[in-house]
């Protein structure tokens, strides 16, 4: 290695070291100042982790651990202060585990995707008419949940939006974005919030999804997830066999 190639070498790695180190202070101060945010991510993380086990013998697997992986990426970067990066690559998380499936119910789409000759279209997935929380999908799959189609749609896709807005520069995120790795309370909770609904409403796309088409074991597995965080809807309580809340005449 020449003298030049040497002095660059070390040049760089001293200003990827500083970068790092800018890096682990913003995830101090993040943990530390987010505590319970934080907390409740990586509890409905850890609930999607039990869906993908479920779901390991379905043909979209592969799709759904690659994406489950883009979110613990994306996780670090929000903590790391990769602020562009965090919303990026919780986007994509959203992308394929939704489009993976939407696309299971589509076999010679979701082939075609997985093969390159197809790309995932977020219109289609929300469409109204024929998207995953269109009223003939859910009554195919699980018409217990048609009464909550229109509110878990539009999580759906303010999160999607949100994330949208932080990667294609939008003039009002990219102001609030700083210019070096440095701590942003404001930016930070808006992650895990948007970071929050976008688990929380694929979990629910799941169990739309899949939930009737599990095994007994398999049910078993994703069963505590939804009484934890959707035990208030009609439609867990209808497909837990939990008793229904009495209501007013």
């Amino acid at each position: 290695m020449s003298q030049r190639s040497a002095a660059n070498a070390s040049s760089i790695e001293k200003i990827m070291l500083k970068l790092h180190k800018s890096c682990m202070h913003h995830i101090e101060q993040a943990t530390g100042s987010n505590e319970l945010e934080v907390n409740r991510v990586l509890h409905l993380e850890a609930d999607l982790a039990a869906w993908i086990e479920a779901l390991q013998a379905k043909p979209e697997s592969q799709q759904f651990q690659s994406a489950h992986r883009d979110f613990g990426l994306a996780f670090y970067a929000a903590m790391s202060g990769l602020y562009r990066q965090a919303f990026s690559t919780l986007r994509s998380f959203l992308e394929v585990t939704v489009g993976a499936a939407y696309l299971s119910s589509h076999e010679f789409k979701r082939r075609q995707w997985v093969n390159g000759k197809l790309d995932i279209s977020w219109k289609a997935i929300t469409s109204t008419e024929s998207g995953i929380y269109s009223t003939p999908f859910l009554n195919e799959f699980c018409p217990e949940a048609v009464t909550e189609q229109e509110e878990t749609l539009e999580d759906l896709k303010r999160a999607y939006r949100r994330c949208s807005e932080y990667i294609h520069g939008n003039v009002s995120t990219s102001q609030m974005l700083p210019t070096d790795i440095s701590y942003r309370e404001d930016i930070t909770k808006e992650w895990l919030t948007v970071a929050t609904s976008a688990v929380s409403t694929t979990i629910h796309c799941l169990m739309v999804r899949y939930y009737k088409d599990l095994s007994d074991s398999q049910k078993g597995i994703v069963e505590g997830s939804l009484e934890d965080h959707f035990s208030h809807l009609v439609s867990v309580r209808l497909l837990l066999d939990l008793p229904l809340e009495e209501t007013l005449p």
